[in-house]
């Protein structure tokens, strides 16, 4: 061995496998000068020492070339063929590159991340110096991810990059690649090593948290309140932008560290006269811990002090101190100012109510009086107006008078049960004892759902006016008597027109029967028949005075059943004879669902006489080729409506004939229709008259539809059978 230093070679190949090839040449280089020194020692027995030396160093770099090779190749196979427990503990995504950014091993969770298996990762890393892993990127993140691979590779800066690699089953993660150089003992890179974590979670939880601080941000500066921040000490530290325009306050004053000179600049918006009750109620509450509430007057932007309703708490840590207070301010000076507004009218609307001269009350919806307004305790008295509020049914009883308080319960009562308004007219008992006359009326407010939710009542005292009224009654009833006792004369007119004809009548047959009797011989039945005659003329003008007495007198003829259109019928037979003597014809039009009435038949007889003859007469002054009465009757409503019609001259005054001893006739009175006129509106009708376009007269009378009593056996007055008879 003293004689051929190639032995040295294994010391050599074993440092070279110890400290894996990593400082192979120093000590390559060490052996080398300890073997040159070995040579040209006197332990050297051999010959030709340089050449021996020459040989010995290039077979020594030989080795640890090759032994180099050897480590370099069994890495990448080692990783992938025989992985290490190491390796797989590396937290993330482990990996490793060669200093031009190609591949030197990835650990199996990436591998298992993208979905390749080790052989297909090894094919890939052949490609170029990022495809394997820039295959996985996102598109839209690739080429920036790329720029700054190539950037750290040329300068070594290292790698911080976030990216959203593909998973094996298609869906896009975000990453954070974090990877430094490793360099040589001359600064050279010699490899890269990096880890690559999952911080999708992180990054949505990241965006949630943004987002909420945005909306959380963007609500404070929206919602309609002015809101503040202060520090434990009371030191102003935020305000949100309303406030900093609602005061117009400059934003250089929100800023940290100025925070007096944001407290003056919200102290100057305070108004004078509250600033010093502000300052004490803020200072008592920063000092007490407790919460701030006060209501306040703060300047506007535009220099307008409006109202301001204050309020702060404190928010406190878990040993309960103060770590920052909140505050927040609300413009209520529309509602303060509605609110005063609201109360001037309450009490513009309670003086109206206790001013205006009635009794104002309210009850509940059960019925209950719960308010009466000045007027109405004054009226009633303290006493009773407080029973009637306790619910005092005796107070309550005794407030009405006696004979009406049966009617004035059952009416309120039927009034509640139905919800419908209520008016009663009674009498309530003053303070001093005395029952006045009221006119009471009660409304129901209802709300939206149609439900009661008051009942309002008005009392209004008509007294006077109803003593007024009966004073005006007895006074009419005076004047009417007064009024009968002077139109006795018109009374003696009215007999003298209406029994001019009976009694005519009565004296042309009185001359015929003495005719009759003197006749040689005697004519007895002729003298007889023409008695009969007499007495009917007779018995004619006795019930003519007695119903036109009655007109003008108290007394009431009673009413039977009448057939309307039978009167009709008989009266054309009755008069039929002496209409063809004046040339005039007699038509009748009758409706022959007209029903029976309660009626008057004689007086009925007596207006539609009259109404007859008066048409005849008015056809008597013109010259009429054909002179036509025609007689109709028709249901109109609950009415019953008789009309002649005739052909005449027509009506002068419509309004006034109908008045007493108005009359168009050289011979007439005036008193006809005015008989008639009364004899209608006592059977409760109406008697008219109009001129017809195509010339004459209409004269219509109705009556209402009664019912017949039970006791009416059907025509009292025998006269028009007698006159039948007798002709």
């Amino acid at each position: 061995m003293l004689s051929d230093p190639t032995a040295m070679l294994v010391t050599v190949a074993a440092t070279c496998l110890l400290a894996k090839c990593r400082h192979a040449i120093p000590t390559l280089l060490a052996i080398f000068f300890a073997t040159a020194c070995f040579l040209n020692s006197p332990f050297y027995d051999g010959v030709e020492p340089t050449e021996r030396l020459f040989g010995f160093g290039a077979s020594a770099i030989c080795l640890a070339m090759l032994m180099k090779l050897a480590n370099a190749k069994t890495l990448f196979d080692r990783v992938y063929e025989t992985v290490q427990p190491n390796i797989e503990d590396i937290p993330g995504f482990g990996w490793s590159a060669y200093a031009d950014g190609r591949l030197r091993f990835l650990n199996p969770k990436a591998l298992n991340y993208v979905g390749v298996t080790a052989a297909e990762m090894s094919a890939i890393s052949k490609i170029d110096n990022h495809s394997w892993w820039s295959k996985f990127v996102h598109p839209e993140d690739r080429d920036g991810c790329i720029d700054r691979w190539d950037h750290s590779l040329r300068t070594g800066e290292p790698i911080f990059e976030e990216q959203r690699v593909r998973r094996h089953d298609g869906t896009y993660r975000w990453m954070r690649d974090a990877a430094i150089a490793s360099r040589d003992e001359n600064g050279h890179i010699v490899a890269w090593f990096g880890t690559t974590v999952d911080i999708d979670d992180q990054r949505k939880a990241e965006a949630a948290l943004l987002d909420s601080q945005t909306q959380l941000q963007q609500m404070i500066d929206t919602v309609p309140a002015l809101i503040w921040c202060a520090t434990a000490e009371g030191q102003p530290s935020y305000i949100n932008t309303p406030l900093r325009i609602w005061t117009g306050i400059p934003l250089e004053s929100t800023k940290p560290g100025d925070s007096a000179q944001f407290a003056k600049a919200i102290m100057a918006t305070i108004h004078p006269e509250d600033r010093a009750i502000w300052k004490q109620s803020l200072e008592q509450a920063l000092n007490s811990g407790q919460a701030f509430a006060l209501r306040y007057r703060q300047r506007r932007h535009d220099g307008v002090y409006r109202w301001i309703d204050g309020k702060a708490e404190a928010l406190r840590g878990h040993d309960g101190s103060i770590i920052q207070w909140y505050g927040v301010c609300l413009d209520i000076n529309d509602q303060v100012e509605a609110t005063e507004a609201v109360r001037k009218s309450e009490n513009e609307l309670r003086l109206l109510i206790d001013t205006v001269p009635s009794l104002i009350w309210l009850m509940t919806p059960e019925g209950m009086p719960y308010y009466f307004n000045k007027r109405f305790v004054d009226w009633s008295g303290l006493s009773v107006a407080s029973a009637l509020l306790d619910g005092d049914k005796l107070k309550m009883v005794e407030f009405i008078h006696p004979e009406d308080r049966v009617a004035v319960d059952s009416a309120i009562k039927q009034t509640i049960a139905a919800g419908k308004p209520f008016s009663h007219k009674g009498r309530l008992r003053r303070k001093d004892g005395q029952y006045r006359w009221m006119q009471s009326r009660i409304e129901p407010l209802l709300n939206e759902d149609g439900e009661i939710i008051r009942w309002y009542g008005v009392n209004l005292d008509i007294d006077d006016e109803v003593r007024a009224q009966e004073a005006l009654r007895r006074s009419d009833e005076r004047l009417a008597r007064a009024l009968r006792a002077a139109s006795l004369s018109e009374l003696s007119v009215s007999i003298a027109h209406e029994l001019n004809q009976p009694l005519q009548a009565l004296v042309a047959n009185s001359h015929a029967f003495k005719r009759w009797l003197d006749a040689v011989p005697p004519n007895l039945d002729r003298a007889n028949r023409t008695a009969e005659w007499i007495v009917r003329d007779a018995d004619a003008a006795a019930q003519v005075v007695s119903r036109i007495r009655a007109l003008f007198g108290k007394a009431v003829f009673p009413k039977h059943k009448v057939d309307v259109n039978a009167l009709i019928t008989d009266l054309r037979d009755l008069i039929t004879d002496r209409l063809i003597a004046q040339a005039v014809k007699i038509e009748i039009d009758l409706d022959p669902h007209v029903p029976a009435t309660s009626a008057d038949r004689v007086q009925l007889e007596q207006v539609l006489l009259n109404l007859i003859r008066n048409a005849s007469e008015a056809m008597q002054e013109k010259t009429i080729e054909r002179q036509l009465v025609t007689i109709s009757s028709r249901v109109r409503g609950e009415m019953i409506e008789i009309e002649v019609r005739d052909r005449g001259t027509g009506i002068i005054d419509p309004d006034k004939i109908f008045e007493p001893f108005f009359t168009t006739k050289q011979d007439g009175m005036g008193m006809g229709l005015a008989i008639c006129h009364s004899i209608i509106e006592a059977h409760q009708g109406q008697l008219r008259a109009e001129t017809l376009p195509g010339g004459g007269a209409a004269v219509t009378f109705s009556l209402p539809i009664r019912p017949i009593e039970a006791n009416d056996s059907g025509n009292p007055d025998p006269w028009p059978e007698r006159v039948a008879a007798s002709a």
